[in-house]
């Protein structure tokens, strides 16, 4: 492939031995050239609860964190009562909240279903890709993958016996990478009208919303942040939780507007550079602060989306 990626794996079995568990090793290991793959393990997730939003677990952030550094997901199933195991449904609620800030947005996925049985835990397979519409994830259509027999595919040291079955899980992984690399290329937005979304999730943060933000934000290095007060923030994690803490500082009844002096866009960089104007409602405050920022934005493509890697903002001194 003309690109590298980094795969993460979610099993939805949390039995050590699991079928899925060996058919997802042995797929690991047909990964295409230059590519890594690292299992995402789910089973010490507490139960999702909107309660735990401000201060969220740890196993939670640590989950988080690892799907946004992926480029790709796999995920491998077994059947549970013609659905998905409640511990993979769980997994996929802590990832896509809270509002705003879901960490499988935009990403490539496959998956994989695996059962004993002859259904090949098709059921699984579908009531998970109906959660993907809402997760937003762009999941690969063909090749499907329901595999009957899963007790027989892959024995307990990792060999897949059998030709054929050795021929499709290549395969399927080849189709897999041809996948991730045509979502990854896709043509971005015009640059144009993503400023107005842009511009929308500026307002809702001088709002005390970071959430869309957030969501416009990389999610993986490089990624940097220069606030008027001087700091130096690098890393997307870092610059997520800058955002976070910064649009608490506002309240509700702010207004802004950009300026827009310069922009430009390519296929894989974009740019704009002017004046943020805003009269700020200040958390504990009574009256409106004015705020004029001279700021530089640059952006990313990801997959068909602009996505913000470096902010720069300064006050002009006049209004400081």
């Amino acid at each position: 492939m003309a690109r590298s990626a980094h795969v993460g794996v979610i099993v939805g079995s949390l039995r050590r031995e699991s079928f899925s568990r060996r058919v997802a090793r042995a797929l690991m290991d047909r990964v295409a050239d230059g590519w890594s793959c690292r299992l995402i393990e789910i089973g010490a997730l507490p139960l999702y609860n909107q309660d735990l939003d401000p201060d969220p677990p740890q196993p939670w952030q640590d989950f988080r964190e690892a799907v946004k550094a992926c480029d790709a997901l796999l995920f491998v199933t077994p059947e549970y009562n013609r659905s998905v195991p409640g511990v993979l449904k769980n997994a996929t609620d802590v990832g896509s909240r809270p509002q705003g800030a879901n960490v499988f947005a935009g990403k490539p996925a496959a998956v994989v279903s695996v059962s004993p049985y002859a259904g090949g835990a098709m059921a699984a397979n579908h009531a998970l890709r109906q959660s993907f519409v809402y997760l937003d994830l762009a999941v690969m259509q063909q090749p499907e993958a329901y595999l009957r027999d899963g007790d027989k595919i892959v024995d307990a040291d990792g060999r897949v016996a059998d030709p054929d079955t050795d021929k499709r899980l290549s395969g399927f992984m080849q189709a897999f990478a041809a996948w991730v690399e045509r979502v990854s290329t896709a043509p971005p937005a015009p640059f144009d009208t993503f400023l107005d979304q842009r511009r929308k999730a500026s307002d809702a943060y001088i709002n005390g919303d970071a959430g869309p933000v957030i969501a416009l934000s990389a999610k993986s290095d490089p990624a940097s942040f220069f606030p008027p007060s001087g700091d130096r923030i690098v890393g997307a994690a870092a610059v997520d939780a800058a955002n976070e803490k910064g649009a608490r500082a506002f309240a509700q009844g702010s207004t802004g507007r950009f300026e827009i002096l310069a922009s430009d866009a390519g296929s894989d960089f974009a740019y704009w550079t002017g004046i943020q104007h805003a009269e700020a409602r200040m958390a504990g405050k009574e009256d409106p602060v004015p705020m004029r920022l001279r700021t530089t934005e640059i952006f990313r493509n990801e997959g068909g989306e602009w996505k913000l890697i470096h902010r720069h903002a300064d006050f002009i001194k006049d209004e400081q």
